[in-house]
């Protein structure tokens, strides 16, 4: 492939679609992310602090939000690595459900 044709297939890939854009939403999207693994810590902290107990719930939701991306990212792209990631995230994210569920309903396996 020369050069034009490699041009010409990224034009085409990208039509529509400002680089800065898209760049400037994973800059933001990262961002989110660590800030929301940031503040689950704090709270965790703060949970088992004050009742020696951990809030699972917030940490369920901040994996549901990192396996959602992921598992869109899987089916989109196709890759080996976005698979093992949503792979991976899906797991932490039942199991941080699951005990909050079991702490709803009081149900304790």
């Amino acid at each position: 492939m020369d050069k034009e044709e490699i041009l010409m297939k990224s034009r085409n890939e990208n039509k529509g679609r400002d680089m800065a854009k898209i760049e400037e939403n994973r800059s933001s999207a990262r961002f989110a992310i660590i800030f929301g693994f940031f503040f689950m810590a704090v709270l965790g902290v703060l949970s088992l602090a004050s009742h020696s107990k951990m809030i699972y719930g917030v940490a369920a939701m901040e994996f549901c939000i990192v396996f959602a991306m992921n598992i869109y990212n899987a089916v989109k792209k196709k890759e080996r690595k976005y698979i093992i990631l949503s792979l991976t995230t899906g797991v932490v994210f039942l199991m941080f459900t699951f005990i909050t569920i079991c702490e709803i309903f009081q149900i304790y396996p």
